[in-house]
Order: C-alpha cells, then sequence, then structure tokens
C-alpha cells in the first residue's frame, strides 16, 4: 500500500499549537483567568517547562507524528513525577491530538510502534495518576479514530488517482476515435504506411489488440501465447513502424485502416 509523502507544518497546526501553549501556560501562570481550573499545587517552574513540551511540538504533528507522540508523553510522564499536574483541559487535549496523529499522519507500517509507545506511556501516566482506565480509553479512541481517517483517505487518494488516469485514457482514446471519423467522412483515403507490409500476421494480430486497448496479459490469453512473447512482438513492432510508443501504435492502426472505429467492439 502506498502512502502520502510526509508533510510539512500547515498554519492550522501553529495556531492550534499556540493556541494550545497560550491556554496551558494561563492554567497554570494565571489560573482564575481559565474556567474550570483550580489552584495549582505543583511547581509552576516544573509545569511551565513540561507543559511546554507537550504542546508546543504539535506544530511537527503532521511532519513528524511518532516523534511528536514520544516527546508529548515523554513530558507528561516527567510532569506527573516531578510534580502535580494541572487539571485543565489543554494538556489533555495536546495529547489526544499527539495519539490522533500517530497513526493519522503515520505509514501503516509504523502504526504498532505508535501503539506500542501510547501502550507504555498509558500504563506509567495511568500508575502516577491512578487513571489507567480512563486513559486507556480515552487516547485509544484518539490512536483508533485516526487509524481508521488514514486508511479511508489512502483509499480516496487511490480512487481518485485510478479515476484520473481512466479519464486521461478515454479522453486520449475519444480524440483518435473521432481523428478517424473525420478522415472516413472527409473520403481522403490514408494509405497505410509503407512498413505495414513488414509485419508479420502474429505482429499485425497484435497490433489490432493493441489498438482495441488489450493489456498484454489480455493479449497473451486471447491469442495463446506466452505475456513475454506478446512483449517481444510489440517491441517488434514499435522498431518496424519506427513507434515511440503504444498509443502510437493505436494512431497508426486506426489511420492505417487495419483497425476501424465504426466497427463494434469485441465483446469479452
Amino acid at each position: 500500500m502506498r502512502w502520502m509523502p510526509r508533510q510539512r507544518p500547515t498554519l492550522v497546526d501553529v495556531i492550534l499549537a499556540s493556541v494550545l501553549t497560550l491556554v496551558s501556560q494561563l492554567e497554570i501562570w494565571a489560573p482564575g483567568l481559565v474556567p474550570g481550573v483550580g489552584e495549582v499545587v505543583g511547581s509552576r517552574p516544573v509545569l511551565a517547562v513540561t507543559t511546554l513540551g507537550m504542546t508546543v511540538p504539535l506544530v511537527l504533528r503532521r511532519a513528524a507524528p511518532l516523534a511528536v507522540l514520544v516527546v508529548v508523553f515523554g513530558c507528561a510522564a516527567v510532569q506527573s513525577w516531578l510534580t502535580t499536574p494541572t487539571e485543565g483541559l489543554a494538556t489533555l487535549a495536546a495529547m489526544l491530538l499527539a495519539a490522533y496523529s500517530s497513526s493519522a499522519y503515520s505509514s501503516p507500517s509504523r502504526a504498532p510502534f505508535g501503539a506500542a509507545v501510547l501502550l507504555v506511556a498509558v500504563t506509567i501516566l495511568g500508575w502516577m495518576q491512578g487513571d489507567a482506565a480512563f486513559m486507556a480509553i480515552v487516547f485509544g479512541a484518539a490512536w483508533v479514530t485516526g487509524f481508521v481517517v488514514a486508511q479511508r483517505s489512502g483509499q480516496l487518494r487511490r480512487v481518485s488517482g485510478d479515476n484520473r488516469d481512466l479519464a486521461q485514457r478515454l479522453s486520449e482514446a475519444t480524440a483518435l476515435l473521432a481523428q478517424a471519423q473525420r478522415r472516413q467522412a472527409t473520403g481522403v483515403p490514408t494509405p497505410a504506411p509503407d512498413d505495414l507490409a513488414a509485419l508479420t500476421a502474429r505482429e499485425l494480430d497484435v497490433t489490432r489488440a493493441v489498438a482495441k486497448g488489450r493489456s498484454n496479459a489480455e493479449i497473451a490469453e486471447e491469442l495463446f501465447i506466452s505475456e513475454w512473447t506478446v512483449k517481444t512482438h510489440v517491441a517488434s513492432i514499435l522498431r518496424k513502424l519506427r513507434l515511440r510508443d503504444r498509443t502510437q501504435v493505436v494512431v497508426a492502426a486506426y489511420e492505417s485502416g487495419l483497425v476501424r472505429p465504426d466497427l463494434r467492439p469485441d465483446v469479452d
């Protein structure tokens, strides 16, 4: 399964990290300004430094999701070990985003590593704070949500790419057919290339099949030959007709009259 290229930090990430940093620092230094936050009982300098380590790295949550996960939850563990964390929601939101991003923006092959890091972090934090079950449910749900979103996004990207490729092929085929039909409508005969007579009977069969859009595997099955033989015939056709690729073979086949666009297509 192909995966998206590594993403750069976005403006949304910068704003999100900045807002969480500001709110979390207010919870420490001015808890009265933040609704629902009680008086700070821990060391404010320790809380301030470790909380910065939990919010600022979120800027890179798309570019380095697993590293951000390790840093955010590592700082949370250090904070719980050194002092009493605040009761605000900013740091909880930061950890949720880190858990989500670790599966949403990393490759599927590295997803188990993120899950393992999250499991160890929840075990340590739960032991320190006595909330292991709550953390496992909340952060586990965030990780699973990110994983599902990543899978669906990958499927949508593949479908979109296939549709673009199909649209391009249909456009090329339509243009070729329209050109051939215009030539027939004007009544101007198009002579076959001089080199067409140099093709063997089997090469002519392969040329017709290529012009009809058959793949090498389909041609091999239709003519009862191997794909390697088909590739050999195609290479010989290109050489004899002095063509560059299969698209030019299609053009030559229609313009020479070897394949007529007004014929009904084969029914497989």
